[in-house]
C-alpha cells in the first residue's frame, strides 16, 4: 500500500536534512496518513484532509458558520451599536 492520500492525492515530499556543519542530506517527509471509514469503506487519508472533512460536515449540518456567515453576523452586530 503506497503512502498516498486517497482523496487529495497528497504524497511524500523530499526535503534536506541539515547537519550541524550545514551539510545537506536528502530525506523524505511522509504524509500523516490515518485510516478512516467513509461510506462503509476503509481509506487512508491525511490528517489535514480528515480535519477539512470534519469542518465541511459541521458546516453542512449547520453546526458551524462559514466565513461569509461570520462576516455577515459581525456586520449586523456592528450596525446594531
Amino acid at each position: 500500500m503506497s503512502r498516498i492520500d486517497v482523496l487529495t492525492g497528497k504524497r511524500a515530499k523530499i526535503a534536506n536534512s541539515r547537519s550541524h556543519s550545514n551539510i545537506a542530506t536528502r530525506r523524505k517527509q511522509n504524509v500523516n496518513l490515518q485510516t478512516v471509514r467513509l461510506n462503509g469503506r476503509r481509506v487512508r487519508v491525511a490528517a489535514s484532509t480528515m480535519r477539512t472533512l470534519r469542518k465541511m460536515a459541521a458546516i453542512a449540518h449547520g453546526e458551524r458558520m462559514t466565513k461569509m456567515q461570520k462576516k455577515a453576523a459581525k456586520k449586523a452586530a456592528a450596525s446594531k451599536k
